[in-house]
């Protein structure tokens, strides 16, 4: 089975994208499968083929996948009848250009933020009618949504922070009037974030009126609605990984937060060679597995099993599938736990959780092709037309 991997993409954490998927593209070739790399530049252009599997080349000054010998310029159409990837009109290289017929099984989108996350390449899934790795277009889309997650755990009876929020227009318009919103509701410390966005990227702990007012500015440079809620003190992160159906939870892990945020830095550069001016080279190849942890988490079982409880609880209350990480604060109390966000398709793919649960990433993401491809045959099993012509003239009685 040849499995298409696509990575990179218009996203702030296009350069995380790039390491989790050369981590996935190792563990499918551990697994058996053929890969089939599709690279997409921070333009939105798609480049697929095999020189595309090499970390190194991401870290290279000027580097341009057109040049490559084994990649070619490529899109993937709607049409459901199109079966190889269209090779774009600026892609030829020269006269003699004969591009190999470039298609995969399944399409497994290592993806992360916005562009790729989100439900908007899932709708692209859907419409070309493939099998694909990962939460639907609409779990994908909640899932990239902080406001609107909340919402859907408060109505399922999970337990979150309050929050406030504000879009980009009346942010604009008036921001004094949030300010006070704000403050009115809760006391500082507060946490500013945007509300699709994902590696701690724009997230800020605010102490007073000034901060909320210049974080809030700095949040919707990246996001057009941007949510403000309290700041615990002395909590702890707790997160679970969920795979499914059928639902797995997979041990607790507690990041070390260095501070008052677990900041994009701690996630993905522990242990890279300090003042790199390369986004890639800058950061550790394990990515996310580079974080500061603590596997298991040190809580008590009783503690653990409702800290999975709640993760499966909300993995499907938006109705996911694959794979997800459901991160959660531990209140100064040690047991008071409320669920802070989820990840439908986290860094690294959260393997080293996994691993110590006992499967390991190469079983991981074989679990996650066959949960793709399941999902698909249950699709091309419903009927999506009806077999009539509204337009046919209407016969005389």
């Amino acid at each position: 089975m040849t499995v298409a991997v696509l990575f990179g993409g218009r996203s702030v954490e296009h350069e995380v994208s790039v390491i989790s998927a050369h981590q996935v593209m190792d563990a499918l070739e551990v697994a058996g499968f053929s890969l089939l790399p599709i690279f997409i530049s921070k333009s939105g252009a798609w480049f697929a083929g095999r020189g595309l599997y090499n970390l190194k080349l991401y870290s290279t000054p000027g580097f341009d996948p057109g040049q490559l010998r084994d990649s070619h310029r490529v899109s993937l159409s709607p049409d459901t009848s199109t079966r190889q990837l269209v090779l774009h009109p600026n892609g030829a290289k020269g006269f003699f250009y004969n591009p190999p017929l470039l298609w995969a099984d399944i399409f497994f989108p290592v993806l992360h933020g916005t562009h790729g996350e989100d439900g908007r390449m899932q709708s692209l899934f859907e419409l070309a009618d493939v099998p694909y790795v990962g939460a639907g277009v609409e779990a994908s889309a909640t899932g990239m949504d902080k406001i609107r997650q909340k919402e859907i755990y408060r109505a399922a009876g999970l337990p979150v922070l309050d929050c406030l929020w504000t879009g980009r227009q009346d942010w604009n318009a008036n921001p004094s009037a949030f300010v006070k919103a704000v403050e009115a509701r809760f006391p500082y410390p507060v946490i500013v974030k945007p509300s699709s966005l994902g590696s701690s990227i724009a997230v800020s702990r605010c102490l007073n009126s000034n901060e909320l007012l210049q974080n809030t500015n700095l949040a919707m440079q990246f996001d057009d609605r941007v949510m403000v809620e309290p700041a615990l003190v002395n909590f702890k992160e707790i997160n679970c990984s969920i795979i499914g159906p059928p639902y797995q939870a997979s041990v607790c892990e507690m990041p070390s937060v260095d501070g008052d945020l677990l900041t994009f830095d701690a996630k993905y550069k522990t242990g890279s060679k300090a003042g790199s001016k390369s986004p890639i080279a800058g950061m550790s190849k394990s990515g996310m597995a580079s974080l500061n942890r603590i596997i298991p988490a040190p809580i008590s079982p009783e503690l653990t099993a409702y800290v999975q409880q709640l993760a499966t609880r909300a993995f499907q209350s938006l109705g996911c599938q694959g794979i997800a990480r459901i991160d959660f604060l531990l209140a100064e109390d040690g047991h008071t736990v409320f669920v802070n966000e989820i990840n439908t398709m986290p860094g690294s793919l959260s393997f080293y959780l996994w691993e110590a649960s006992g499967l390991g990433f190469d079983q991981l993401v074989t679990r996650l092709v066959e949960n793709g491809m399941e999902r698909f045959h249950q699709k091309i099993s419903t009927q999506f037309s009806l077999d009539v012509n509204l337009l046919a003239p209407a016969k005389s009685s």
